[in-house]
């Protein structure tokens, strides 16, 4: 874990909208015994506009049916042998 300092000083980089989800985020995250690692993820995306334009890029191309998205391994295979 980066720690309190390491939040602060993010906190000193982005507006504080965003430093205040992040933290109700992570409140919010904790009473639901959400895993370390995906609350960390989180909050890349929370405070990354790059990731968040991405993330918003792939499902627009969803959506048009430039790309497809499976649920999982099997149904991609299943289509892959369609």
């Amino acid at each position: 874990m980066v720690g309190l300092s390491g939040m602060v000083e993010a906190a000193l980089l982005m507006e504080k909208k965003t430093f205040d989800e992040m933290v109700r985020f992570v409140m919010k995250a904790m009473k639901e015994d959400v895993p370390e690692d995906e609350i960390w993820a989180t909050l890349e995306v929370m405070s990354s506009k790059e990731l968040q334009a991405e993330i918003a890029e792939g499902l627009k191309e969803i959506h048009e049916g430039k790309v497809m998205r499976f649920r999982s391994t099997r149904e991609a295979l299943e289509w892959i042998k369609s």
